[in-house]
């Protein structure tokens, strides 16, 4: 059973992590899931930006929803 997150623990829980490196799992759906790893570079009030390394993107950004949601994982590393 997952536990389940508020939008301001997901936020408490990424401004922690800004400026460190992450490993990033994002489930797209129908068994798709798509692993990186980077760095948050940016945190705002709905969004926050993670740079990737060795990847084709430069950076994804995501929101807090997707993280309550479960389309979004992060570990600090």
């Amino acid at each position: 059973m997952r536990k389940s997150i508020s939008l301001d623990d997901a936020r408490e829980y990424v401004s922690n992590l800004v400026g460190r490196d992450v490993d990033v799992k994002v489930n797209r759906g129908r068994n798709k899931i798509k692993k990186y790893r980077g760095v948050i570079s940016e945190a705002h009030e709905n969004v926050f930006v993670i740079k990737l390394q060795n990847d084709i993107f430069d950076r994804i950004s995501c929101t807090y929803t997707d993280m309550v949601c479960g389309e979004i994982s992060l570990n600090g590393v």
